[in-house]
């Protein structure tokens, strides 16, 4: 009997194998599906958000272009030369990608042309009639004109990929009257390489833009830049069939069609090899509604064989999980069978059971030890600490008021009224981590709050042969903040710097404001902060100390976040660290 049954076990265990090989076989096809549909789902997002970001870039320069004509509108006549008047935005506009400024009054005469150097004599070898046409029209008055992608042989700009702006200066007196065209020269390849050089799709996908002609403007590979993207293909390997990836061009993305599809190349990333490709692509419109048919488009392209390889492995994982699973249950169950005729199997599972709920009980029961031990040691902790420290405020006070107020002595001891303070609510905070208290903002002066922190840890730092420096900025306004928290958070990052110099160094703390935001800089001269401590700098209970909590920077982060801003460090080996704090103004 028992032979039999060991042989149907068999029997059974190879027929649930090969339903299984089934399933995993139709599974993988599916998830090979799904996966590669959610791959290239990504890619469209990213090849949406760097068309965006393009699209982006010229509204900008269209903004720019009519406040330009606006300020050159409201001038006096006898203000001077137009490039005098409008160079200073020049400096600005550089920027965002602007190659050379130009001032035309007309159709008549050549545009006066002008970049970071200065004036452009002779011919700059663009073609502005369709651009002065359209800028001196007064039907669009208020209208920018961008043209589509050229690359001039002669002139300063001979050789690059560049797109012509302009906006018409309409009269004074009569705004269908046009009085002149502001021009811009954009570096189109620039452009193109700001958004999209340096994204990566999986493990190595890349993006690549073409304009409306099929030009590459930003590539990879550097030796496609301002090659056209088919011609450069068949140039590299004339062996290989380019008629998808050429349909695709013409026919989707150059048409201004947002999707997902996929195409055969011959390399990728330094393999060279043929292979398909999944692609997903969108469009930009630098011109806007004006010419639907200057058409940017955006591509993200990954090898096929990146994703199916990597669901073969995961579906071949799945498959030995499996295997070894059944194989578990099915010696499992031979076994169980086996005992089952000398046993009985209601006690074998009764014990089971019992097993298991007794396991599930001591798991449960440890739990709740450990965490009980760490709520009595918390609130051990912060007892035995915030008694003395109440003293030692207490005693500091007794004795400041029997001082006169101009004794230097009574302001030491304020200090150490204040610091006991706020070490008393740092306990705090350490017990309550989990449980943060809104900061008190209040609208302030920070130079104050910073330049007061420093003073005060000035003389204790100079003890361990730490040379403070502070570096005033001015401009400031005043930013929204808690004066308590944040000199906590400059405390903590002084004198984590000075820790990190045994020896002595330097410390230097500066303030500073740009882009709307108030910026306070701590920098050490000190080693760097080693690259595996780096990555966990900001994350609770992380520290190289010895008796340290690992809570300070999780603290100052915390800190910093509730007061809408944000903090970050640069850390050099052998050179230093630099902390940067950004508070909204």
């Amino acid at each position: 009997m028992t032979r039999k049954f060991l042989a149907a076990a068999v029997v059974l265990f190879a027929v649930l194998m090969a339903v299984v090989a089934f399933m995993g076989w139709r599974a993988k096809n599916e998830i090979e599906l799904v996966v590669t549909d959610q791959f290239n789902g990504q890619q469209l997002l990213l090849a949406e958000k760097i068309a965006a970001d393009i699209d982006e870039h010229f509204e900008f320069l269209k903004t720019s272009l009519r406040s330009l004509s606006e300020v050159w509108r409201g001038m006096p006549a006898d203000s001077g030369s137009p490039v005098d008047a409008i160079s200073p935005f020049f400096q600005m506009l550089k920027h965002w990608k602007v190659l050379a400024m130009g001032f035309a009054r007309g159709m008549d005469g050549p545009p006066e042309w002008f970049d970071a150097s200065g004036e452009l004599p002779g011919d700059a070898g663009l073609d502005t009639k369709a651009a002065l046409a359209f800028a001196l029209d007064p039907a669009r008055a208020g209208a920018v004109y961008v043209g589509r992608v050229v690359a001039p042989r002669v002139g300063p700009f001979a050789g690059r990929r560049l797109v012509l702006m302009a906006a018409g200066v309409s009269s004074k007196t009569d705004t269908h009257t046009m009085t002149g065209v502001i021009l811009l020269v954009l570096d189109a390849m620039a452009v193109a390489r700001e958004y999209a050089h340096g994204v990566r799709s999986g493990e190595s996908g890349y993006a690549w833009v073409v304009d409306d002609q099929g030009y590459f403007l930003d590539h990879y590979e550097e030796q496609f830049l301002g090659q056209h993207s088919i011609e450069t293909r068949r140039e590299r390997n004339p062996e290989l069939d380019w008629s998808r990836i050429e349909w695709l061009l013409r026919e989707r993305i150059l048409t201004g069609q947002k999707g997902t599809d996929w195409y055969v190349s011959g390399w990728h990333r330094g393999v060279i090899s043929e292979m398909r490709k999944l692609a997903a692509f969108c469009p930009a419109f630098p011109s806007g509604d004006d010419d639907q048919g200057n058409v940017w488009g955006v591509c993200l392209a990954a090898p096929e064989s990146e994703v199916q390889g990597l669901i073969g492995r995961l579906v071949i994982r799945e498959w030995l999980v499996v295997v070894l699973f059944e194989a578990v249950v099915f010696f499992g169950f031979v076994v169980a069978m086996w005992f089952s005729l000398r046993f009985s199997r209601m006690l074998g599972a009764e014990v089971e059971r019992k097993k298991a709920e007794l396991v599930k009980a001591q798991e449960k029961l440890i739990r709740s030890e450990r965490f009980a031990a760490i709520g009595q040691a918390a609130a051990h902790l912060s007892h035995e600490i915030k008694n003395p420290l109440m003293l030692m405020s207490g005693f500091a006070r007794q004795v400041r008021r029997t001082l006169a107020d101009d004794d230097k002595n009574a302001e030491k001891l304020r200090i150490v009224e204040e610091e006991a303070r706020r070490l008393e609510a740092m306990l705090n905070e350490v017990r309550d981590f989990s449980r943060p208290v809104p900061p008190r903002i209040e609208l302030g002066d920070i130079g104050v709050t910073v330049e007061e922190t420093v003073r005060m840890m000035t003389e204790g730092l100079k003890t361990r042969g730490v040379r403070v420096t502070f570096e005033a900025g001015r401009g400031i306004p005043l930013v929204p903040h808690d004066a308590g928290r944040l000199r906590q958070v400059l405390i903590n990052l002084m004198k984590n710097a000075a820790e990190a110099m045994p020896e002595g160094g330097e410390v230097r703390v500066s303030t500073d404001f740009a882009d709307g935001f108030a910026l306070v800089t701590v920098s050490d001269n000190g080693p760097g902060i080693p690259p595996d401590v780096a990555s966990r700098m900001f994350e609770p209970f992380c520290t190289t100390k010895e008796s340290g909590t690992g809570l300070g920077l999780a603290v100052c982060q915390r800190i910093i976040e509730d007061h809408k801003g944000e903090i970050g460090y640069v850390t050099s080996p052998g050179k230093g660290t630099r902390f940067t704090i950004r508070l909204p103004v």
